[in-house]
């Protein structure tokens, strides 16, 4: 069997179940065979071994299963940056890049806490930039904090972030910070069951956030206003045009007064941020 035929049969078996089957199957040949799209494309007559084969089949079945392909290759790329993905951890999202973007032309920042930190993107893109001299990140998973350690070793900044495993809830940081980042669980547990098959792969717990997608706000607005410095700057995402105003109101609540928003490349409203 050669690159061509296993390209038509995959290609075949994902042509109704992904909206760009012609690039996820050469996706998943070029992940099986550790090679380059480009290589994929260029070779189409070389002979496959019986090994190459399995392994691309058994990838085909994952993917058809459900598996992001971010948790097959095991990366997922943000802001520039190839970070570490595994199972048990979000994936990455490009709208997430809308805190950083605000963080870079904000800063640059001593000291700084990403709360719901997961994989470590967030924070770890900020000091790689330089906007941050170091970072503290929160996560109620011990498999984000694993991660998250793994990416700050690969990028060479273990001395410069300290991941810590804890529920925002019950936090008690004596510490202040001048910038604070959030990218909290928003969804409301009743779109679970709506959502593709794919995100519910991805673990509960970073993307519900109580009935009404809400509960985590609080808790943030909480942390701003015991441990953001006075001129500090806060970022946090949010999930759609309905929670704006509701977590302005919060916001506001705990006495945080400018609050603005940031839109993403899609022009949705995506980041509640300010400085206290």
């Amino acid at each position: 069997m050669t690159i061509g035929d296993i390209y038509k049969e995959v290609l075949e078996l994902f042509r109704d179940k992904f909206s760009n089957s012609y690039l996820e199957a050469i996706l998943i040949i070029s992940l099986g065979l550790g090679k380059s799209k480009e290589y994929i494309l260029a070779h189409q007559e070389v002979e496959l071994s019986e090994k190459e084969i399995a392994k691309i089949k058994g990838l085909v079945e994952k993917r058809l299963a459900g598996v992001p392909y971010a948790y097959l290759k095991k990366e997922k790329e943000f802001f520039g940056i190839n970070f570490f993905i595994d199972e048990g951890v979000l994936i990455p999202r490009p709208e997430t890049e809308t805190i950083v973007e605000i963080v870079l032309e904000e800063g640059p920042f001593v000291n700084g806490l990403d709360l719901f930190c997961g994989s470590g993107i967030i924070g770890l893109t900020i000091l790689c930039k330089e906007a941050c001299q170091r970072f503290i990140g929160i996560d109620i998973s011990s498999k984000s904090i694993e991660v998250a350690t793994i990416n700050a070793e690969k990028l060479g900044l273990l001395e410069r972030v300290n991941f810590l495993k804890a529920d925002i809830r019950s936090l008690a940081l004596e510490e202040d910070f001048d910038l604070i980042v959030a990218n909290p669980p928003y969804l409301p547990v009743s779109a679970w069951d709506s959502l593709p098959q794919e995100v519910r792969q991805e673990p509960k717990e970073a993307l519900l956030g109580g009935d009404d997608g809400l509960i985590f706000y609080p808790e943030i607005a909480k942390i701003i206003t015991k441990n953001l410095v006075k001129g500090g700057l806060f970022a946090v995402e949010i999930g759609k045009k309905e929670q704006v105003d509701r977590v302005k109101e919060i916001f506001l609540s705990y006495n945080i007064k400018d609050v603005r928003v940031k839109e993403d490349l899609s022009g949705l409203p995506r980041v509640i941020w300010g400085r206290k």
